[in-house]
């Protein structure tokens, strides 16, 4: 994690989420692999898989700054990127949502596809965490298919109290 949800990185995100953000995302994905590449490679992780969004999300946003940031990162790592995650169902966008409802949301939204990491090592790519509801999710998804470990790497973390109920073992923080 590079740090909080707040000023300057906040405005990279949101930046890195629209249409012609590619560039920022590749860069925030960058800044996380130079503060944090000794902890990604102990990790030892055999590929690096995006948090995936809806495909209608996708095509009305026209990018994913996920996808950027995991291609941007398995590149410097020099790890195998695989978009072994699928989202099964449309959520509501989490920021919609009151925090409390979050996790519920994204719950069993996510699913592995075929030959999906079995017996392998994840590192598990998004651009914040909030509750860890869609990290969650997607770590039960892999986990379930097979995958040996599944750890995290998120550029930003928002701060909303108590965040008791966020995994945060196998997280950059």
């Amino acid at each position: 994690m590079l740090g909080g949800y707040g000023g300057t990185l906040r405005q990279a995100v949101l930046h890195a989420k629209r249409p012609r953000g590619d560039n920022v995302a590749a860069a925030l994905a960058t800044l996380l692999h130079r503060h944090h590449a000794e902890t990604i490679l102990a990790w030892k992780p055999d590929i690096v898989v995006p948090v995936p969004m809806h495909w209608w999300r996708r095509v009305e946003r026209g990018t994913s700054a996920a996808d950027v940031m995991a291609e941007r990162l398995g590149r410097l790592a020099a790890i195998p990127v695989r978009r072994l995650l699928r989202r099964t169902r449309a959520t509501v966008m989490q920021n919609r949502l009151p925090f409390e409802s979050r996790r519920a949301n994204v719950l069993d939204a996510f699913a592995v596809g075929r030959g999906g990491g079995t017996g392998k090592r994840v590192l598990l790519v998004d651009d914040v965490v909030t509750t860890g509801g869609t990290l969650a999710a997607c770590r039960r998804a892999l986990s379930t298919a097979g995958a040996a470990a599944v750890h995290v790497a998120v550029v930003a973390r928002a701060d909303h109290g108590n965040d008791a109920g966020a995994e945060r073992d196998g997280a950059l923080e």
